[in-house]
């Protein structure tokens, strides 16, 4: 009786061991590295649940992958199925650290206001020159980029404290020109990248298209975590592309003249809206296509 009460005693550690290690692999901690969707499934054919953004926190509820996906709680405690390459996973004695919010406000000796002298130049700056990157709460999951192509005078359609996630396909990247966002920079490396968006591929017309725009500033703090927004590899990497852009949106008034849904049938229009996303603070390259970009 003894010996068995024993052999009991053994089998109840034994299994109080073993779930221990279970609930701690299982409450592993993750941090979103680039925009993924919370899925409801492990594969792009399920429905997406919501958009998970960089630094956006994760709770590991399994740590067996399935088809590449781990299933997770994100930190409003919605749970689902999240693709795997677009999260960083850390052991679980080991404390996620610290997300950091952005880029400087002042880069290169140019301040958010950059060299405006204009009040309302400078308050448009301000926020082109944006440096953390909207929340999961602040992405507005009605600015699409088919909302954003709609007819109708725009002007008051979105805030500027809305934050946007659309997918488009990229017709054209450049260098933006010498601004006073960024202090007259000459280099393009230290310009915005001006890039321009389709809703469908085969509309190339220029009252059809949608301008987002990457600031200096956040390409290098991008590239500084490891992923290339450099001009020439953007160029490279999402012309022909279908492409999910996330970031602020913002009103360009100095263009308002030039786009179609605010001066319809200028023959100088050369844009759909005014509004832009800018600063961008996230790039997804789809690689299923456009109904389909974890």
């Amino acid at each position: 009786m003894r010996l068995c009460f024993r052999i009991l005693v053994s089998a109840v550690v034994c299994v109080g061991l073993f779930l221990g290690d279970a609930l701690a692999l299982a409450a592993q901690a993750a941090v979103v590295k680039r925009n993924v969707n919370l899925r409801v499934g492990p594969s792009t054919s399920t429905a997406t649940i919501e958009l998970l953004l960089p630094g956006d926190e994760l709770t590991i509820l399994d740590p067996v992958k399935r088809e590449n996906y781990f299933n997770v709680r994100a930190a409003d405690g919605e749970e689902g199925w999240v693709w795997s390459p677009n999260i960083r996973v850390f052991a679980a004695d080991s404390p996620a650290p610290a997300v950091v919010a952005g880029p400087p406000e002042v880069y290169r000796t140019c301040p958010l206001e950059g060299d405006a002298v204009q009040a309302f130049r400078q308050a448009a700056n301000r926020l082109k020159n944006r440096n953390t990157a909207p929340t999961s709460a602040q992405i507005d999951p009605a600015v699409t980029l088919a909302a954003m192509v709609a007819p109708g005078d725009d002007t008051n359609r979105w805030q500027p404290t809305q934050g946007a996630s659309i997918v488009g396909f990229v017709i054209d990247v450049k260098p933006g020109g010498k601004e006073t966002v960024n202090c007259g920079e000459d280099t393009p490396l230290y310009r915005d990248t001006h890039i321009e968006l389709l809703l469908q591929s085969n509309q190339t017309a220029k009252k059809r298209r949608v301008v987002v725009e990457v600031t200096p500033k956040w390409r290098e703090f991008i590239t500084a975590q490891g992923t290339d927004w450099s001009p020439a590899t953007l160029q490279t990497r999402l012309e022909g592309k279908w492409v999910r852009f996330t970031g602020w949106m913002f009103f360009d008034i100095e263009h308002d003249d030039e786009a179609e849904n605010t001066k319809p049938g200028r023959p100088e229009k050369w844009r759909a809206t005014a509004w832009e996303i800018h600063p961008v603070t996230a790039i997804n390259v789809c690689t299923t296509g456009p109904t389909n970009c974890d």
